[in-house]
């Protein structure tokens, strides 16, 4: 080799080296979500102590740098009352503690720091100064403008972001769909939302307490994020940052998640799915706007009643969508003519042994007979659960089964869009519901006979519950309602998903009568609405709908998407307690929604009223 082409390969081989050098530094000093994360954990030390001086608004703590803190920590502040002592056993539980106000720290020095109030209050030396030790609650908003950034990047980026502050161990994240959907509607702009407006009536709506805003945008022609921290109602931001999206950040691909698989075909301006329209469009009852995101209704029956159950199913082999009602002592079954009118096909009205508190349509014989599980219960020890099965044939009633002492739960194990499945849950005076129980039952000579047990997770109560394919391919899971009207999704017993916001609730109270105290006491246990399991976009994968009764006319929707479960809570406008839901598959692949809205008159709880039914209509 001459001495030229030798200095030629030298060079190129330096270039080469340089630029691997270069790349390699551009990688190691690429941000990631985790300087955010620590950022965010920074302001949130496990710290407490005592206030040393008030002057004016100036406040004095005994928590330095030596306690972890660091300016713009917001510290509550509290004052210590009397000892909690147990009645029994005499410990030392604790002491009273009354809220005095809120500071924002601004200078720290090693043993102690200084800062202003934030939440005036009646603040003394020796009261206290905290960050609770508990985990915080954080709720995550994103924000994206316009087509800026893609829908499939935002998921992944708000996915790993709520991944790595849930591996801290120090939050309890939720996401704040819901509060963004608000904030739009009151037609406040994006920039706005970042300097803090609306925030204060945003967190007495939905009971916030921390706040994590990631605007997305492009910033020289890359995804960028602009983070804001509230510490509400305070809507001066604890924490203003910015990062470029990591580039180790990838949208998801199209996969098992809610709007995840294309369609076969697909207009050049198709129509929003119904699941979107439903999230952020117009779904209230007294509005019949021809806009693209409203939704069209319709009521198409009123009972001078209240219906303390419904059901709707489409017949396997007939192809005719019914409804089951129930006022807890009599039955009515309609069919649903294709123009949404009501027809009549029979009543039912049996003994008087107890209140039906929940009916349900089922096909549970191989010849597609429509069935109606009825739960009906009498707080008398002596008969309790005395639980039955209808079957309609020649547009009568038949009792096909009668007395069964357990709690029953149509399900659609496989997926085929009919209940055909028998769930049998045991009573137990202690709960009521027999933790962890659950068997499948058949009918055999008017008999219902237990043939196996079902695994179940021991929270499982068959009052509200459905089988669903919301997790995608695979087996079905399993969503239910639990003691403490949180939804819970689980695959086989293993929990995927819990909402950290109450949903359900209805007007039926199960009473248990008790002898264990002098005189007896009575236990009360509610009854939830049977969440509907539907698919909602058409890419065959269900999304839930479940009625959130904590909140007059409120639904609750969860669905998947690539970053996860996603809970959303959709004002109806419906004036009333939402009973009851379900559905009816459209052609088009549009689903029509039916609701069972009560409206009580006198007292709370009032046993009179009555019960619209209303439908979503398909265009």
């Amino acid at each position: 080799m001459n001495s030229l082409a030798a200095r030629a390969a030298l060079l190129a081989l330096l270039i080469g080296m340089t630029s691997a050098a270069t790349a390699l530094a551009q990688t190691q000093t690429q941000p990631t979500l985790s300087v955010l994360v620590d950022q965010v954990l920074a302001l949130f030390p496990k710290v407490d102590g005592d206030v040393i001086e008030v002057q004016g608004s100036t406040v004095t703590v005994g928590i330095g740098r030596k306690d972890g803190l660091v300016a713009g920590v917001e510290l509550a502040l509290y004052r210590e009352g009397r000892e909690l002592r147990h009645p029994k056993t005499g410990e030392v539980l604790g002491k009273t503690e009354q809220a005095v106000g809120r500071m924002v720290v601004q200078q720290v020095l090693e043993a102690y720091a200084t800062g202003t109030m934030s939440q005036p209050g009646d603040v003394q030396a020796g009261d206290r100064a905290r960050v609770s030790a508990g985990k915080v609650k954080l709720s995550v908003l994103p924000i994206s403008e316009g087509p800026g950034v893609k829908g499939g990047l935002v998921e992944a980026a708000i996915h790993e972001l709520v991944e790595a502050l849930n591996r801290t161990g120090r939050f309890q994240v939720g996401m704040g769909d819901a509060i963004g959907v608000w904030l739009t509607q009151q037609g406040i702009k994006r920039d706005d939302v970042l300097a803090g407006k609306g925030l204060a009536q945003a967190a007495e709506r939905f009971k916030l307490e921390q706040l994590l805003i990631v605007a997305f945008t492009r910033v020289q022609n890359k995804p960028y994020m602009d983070v804001r921290l509230f510490a509400l109602p305070a809507v001066n931001p604890l924490l203003t940052t910015a990062l470029f999206v990591p580039p180790a950040i990838k949208a998801a691909p199209k996969g098992d998640f809610s709007a995840g698989r294309p369609r076969e075909s697909q207009a050049p301006n198709p129509q929003r799915s119904f699941l979107a329209r439903l999230l952020f469009g117009d779904l209230d009852a007294g509005t019949y706007s021809s806009g693209e995101a409203a939704i069209p209704l319709k009521e198409v029956a009123k009972f001078p009643f209240i219906v303390t159950s419904m059901d709707v199913a489409v017949g396997a082999k007939d192809r005719i969508p019914r409804m089951v009602i129930t006022d807890g002592e009599r039955i009515f079954l309609y069919r649903i003519s294709s123009e949404r009118v009501l027809e009549p096909e029979w009543t039912y009205k049996g003994d008087s042994r107890g209140h039906i508190f929940s009916v349900q349509l089922a096909e549970l014989a191989e010849e597609g007979a429509i069935h109606v599980v009825a739960n009906r219960y009498n707080p008398i020890p002596a008969i309790l659960l005395n639980s039955f099965i209808l079957a309609s044939r020649d547009q009568k009633p038949v009792v096909v089964v009668e007395d069964v002492s357990d709690i029953l739960l149509a399900v659609d194990a496989n997926g085929d869009g009919v209940k055909k499945t028998l769930w049998m849950q045991a009573f137990e005076q202690k709960g009521f519901f027999k933790q962890g129980d659950a068997q499948r039952g058949v009918i055999r000579n008017g008999r219902l006979v237990a043939e196996q047990r079902v695994r179940v997770p021991s929270a499982f109560r068959a009052t509200g519950a459905t089988a669903t394919n919301i997790t995608g391919k695979g087996p079905r899971a399993l969503a239910f309602v639990d003691e403490h009207s949180r939804l819970r999704i689980s695959i086989d017993t293993q929990e995927v998903f819990r909402s950290a916001t109450q949903v359900g609730g209805s007007l039926t109270k199960l009473v248990v009568q008790t002898q264990v105290e002098r005189g007896g006491r009575d236990y009360i246990y509610q009854t939830e609405p049977i969440p509907l399991s539907i698919d909602l976009d058409g890419d065959g994968i269900d999304e839930i709908v479940v009625p959130q009764n904590q909140f007059p006319g409120r639904l609750a929707v969860i669905y998947k998407g690539p970053a996860g479960y996603r809970f959303q809570t959709v004002n109806s406008g419906f004036e009333g307690m939402v009973i009851a839901l379900g559905a009816i598959p459209g052609d088009s692949g549009t689903p029509s929604l039916v609701a069972a809205v009560v409206r009580s008159t006198g007292a709370i709880f009032s046993s009179q009223g009555e019960t619209q039914i209303i439908m979503t209509l398909v265009e």
